[in-house]
């Protein structure tokens, strides 16, 4: 009677890890080799594109602050303007230059264009 051991591995009577055919543990290697090249290249345009990313927000950012700087400087002739306005000579110019109106000894003369 033949025992397990007896029987060949396939028909043509080589074993399994014949010269002709790699094993498994080649295979295996072959496999996580290539799983972890994909992660790195995965990870590195994770990390590429993470970089693109800061630098846009960072003009942004600089944009944003201009922007801002800008805004205060107007803020800052408004608030001086109301000030100016704030008293009677600051009214009276106002009504001058923007209402068009004249004090009670004064004329007002328009020139048509």
């Amino acid at each position: 009677m033949l025992g397990v051991k007896d029987i060949p591995a396939d028909r043509t009577g080589q074993s399994q890890a014949g010269p002709n055919k790699p094993s498994n543990n080649v295979i295996r290697q072959i496999v996580i080799m290539a799983v972890t090249l994909v992660a790195i290249f995965q990870a590195g345009r994770s990390i590429i594109g993470s970089v693109n990313r800061q630098m846009y927000l960072h003009k942004q950012s600089n944009v944003l602050k201009e922007g801002q700087k800008q805004a205060e400087g107007v803020n800052k002739e408004l608030r001086d303007g109301l000030t100016s306005y704030r008293s009677s000579s600051g009214i009276e110019r106002l009504a001058r230059e923007r209402l068009n109106l004249a004090g009670p000894d004064e004329v007002i003369i328009r020139i048509g264009k």
